[in-house]
């Protein structure tokens, strides 16, 4: 039987605490670059504005993802099964990992 008290996790930190750090370097990174390209006035004479376009899509869409992940990782809240939605959480992160790389390669490239 659980306490009514009881219904947040406590022991996480192992695994939270790495995440939640490279999540707010990575973020930083994103935003920043998001920041720098919008006031420079040749990053559209660089590219073409579609493949701007998909660029910034790319990376707003996984600063969206990473704020999803930041959010799960930091609800301390008991569930079920916390082994599964630790790797739900995983997922979620290499997902935004992967698409924000994808993004900055593309306009490193371009």
């Amino acid at each position: 039987m659980t306490d009514k008290n009881d219904i947040y996790q406590d022991d996480i930190a192992g695994y939270r605490q790495p995440m939640v750090t490279s999540i707010g370097i990575i973020m930083g990174f994103l935003l920043s670059f998001l920041a720098n390209s919008a006031v420079q006035p040749d990053a559209l004479h660089a590219t073409s504005r579609m493949v701007f376009d998909v660029i910034v899509f790319t990376l707003v869409v996984s600063i969206g993802l990473f704020g999803a992940v930041l959010f799960r990782l930091l609800d301390n809240r008991r569930y079920e099964n916390p082994g599964r939605r630790y790797q739900a959480t995983l997922r979620l992160y290499m997902g935004a990992l992967t698409l924000a790389f994808a993004g900055l390669t593309v306009a490193m490239l371009l």
